[in-house]
């Protein structure tokens, strides 16, 4: 197995939490990043976006070809959004996997997946796929749009996001997803989580990672909420571009310890599977969304790929979770067959239908 490399020392690494900060990374397995050989960078279609992604993607160009310029469009209360921060002109199996699981699964709820690529290839098998769902919608993450209040403004103005080592993108995506809930409220998904059923319909919710982390990777919230707002205030000051997770789950976890911290205990000293509440906010319990651990054991992340031991049908028998993460920066190697018995083939096949359909017809790797 493709774990049985990985050097078991990073277990006690921080950054393993990484996994929650990097959803968005560029981890396109099958779907390269579309980069041409000519060209700047083109003006979107709601103004000149060459300056932020040119800091954010270096490597981006446009490409001759089926192309189609994006416009802004901001997630609404009601929407089911994701966000795409690696300046990819497409998505990758899994992400495309990620997005027509939600839609499935929401099939009266708007679906937005938020690309910091202006130009999309609308040639791509996976968009033309996903264009076929009536309630997904592709358009422009500017973020010139989104930064555009109080001290989330000067930093990215100063491209703070920059000194981050190796993580922009990831740290990028982070304060998007907290300012977005902010202003506009909404359900935000990582692109890595694959919705297994209808999502909790109350407001003003995320989840445990873990005993010591929460994290809004999953969540849903009212625009304007306070603990959205005293995130966003905090992030200028709380960015660590040396550190994993700053301004993502560690945050979370430390404002809502500070403001409840008989209820939010770090570790949790609530039940595994009840909720733990907190000024009108609700943490439901790992077991909703993160029902299986990014650790190494072979009981955990591992089991997703495995085959031959029929865990796929088991998993889904006995789980009652909302979504499974698949923490692609730690699992990006690991393929399966679509036709084999793994959680991950079994979870794409009955969430994902069109995709793990076209996946199998192209002789694919999920």
């Amino acid at each position: 197995m493709f774990f049985m490399s990985i050097n078991r020392e990073r277990r006690v690494m921080v950054n393993v939490i990484l996994l929650m900060c990097a959803w968005s990374l560029s981890v396109t397995l099958i779907v390269p990043l579309m980069v041409g050989n000519g060209g700047a960078v083109r003006n979107g279609a709601d103004g000149d976006a060459a300056s932020w992604i040119q800091h954010l993607c270096p490597n981006y160009r446009t490409k001759p070809g089926s192309r189609d310029t994006l416009s802004w469009r901001p997630p609404s209360a009601q929407d089911i959004f994701f966000t795409q921060t690696s300046c990819a002109a497409a998505l990758s199996i899994r992400e495309a996997c990620a997005v027509e699981s939600a839609a499935r699964h929401h099939p009266h709820q708007q679906v937005l997946v938020l690309m910091t690529a202006p130009d999309l290839d609308r040639s791509h098998p996976l968009l033309q796929l996903l264009q076929t769902l009536s309630n997904v919608q592709l358009a422009w993450l500017d973020l010139d749009r989104v930064f555009v209040e109080g001290g989330l403004r000067e930093w990215h103005r100063g491209r703070q996001w920059m000194f981050s080592e190796g993580r922009t993108s990831a740290e990028v995506s982070d304060a998007v997803r907290a300012e977005l809930l902010r202003r506009y409220g909404g359900t935000y998904i990582d692109l890595d989580a694959i919705t297994l059923r209808p999502l909790p319909t109350t407001m003003n919710w995320l989840g445990r990672i873990d005993s010591k982390l929460v994290t809004a990777a999953v969540s849903r919230f009212a625009p304007g909420h306070p603990l959205l707002q005293s995130v966003v205030d905090n992030i200028p000051s709380s960015f660590d571009p040396h550190g994993c997770c700053s301004i993502g789950p560690n945050l979370f976890t430390h404002l809502l310890h500070q403001s409840c911290p008989k209820n939010v205990t770090t570790p949790s000293s609530a039940h595994p599977d009840e909720a733990e509440h907190c000024n009108g906010v609700t943490i439901f319990p790992k077991s909703y969304f993160y029902p299986i651990h990014y650790g190494y054991r072979k009981d955990q992340l591992e089991s997703i790929f495995r085959e031959g031991e029929g865990l796929g049908r088991a998993f889904l028998s006995s789980t009652q979770a909302f979504s499974l993460h698949l923490f692609n920066s730690l699992s990006h190697q690991g393929q399966v067959s679509p036709d084999g018995d793994s959680v991950l083939s079994e979870v794409a096949r009955r969430n994902c239908p069109a995709l793990f359909h076209l996946v199998k017809t192209k002789d694919r790797w999920l």
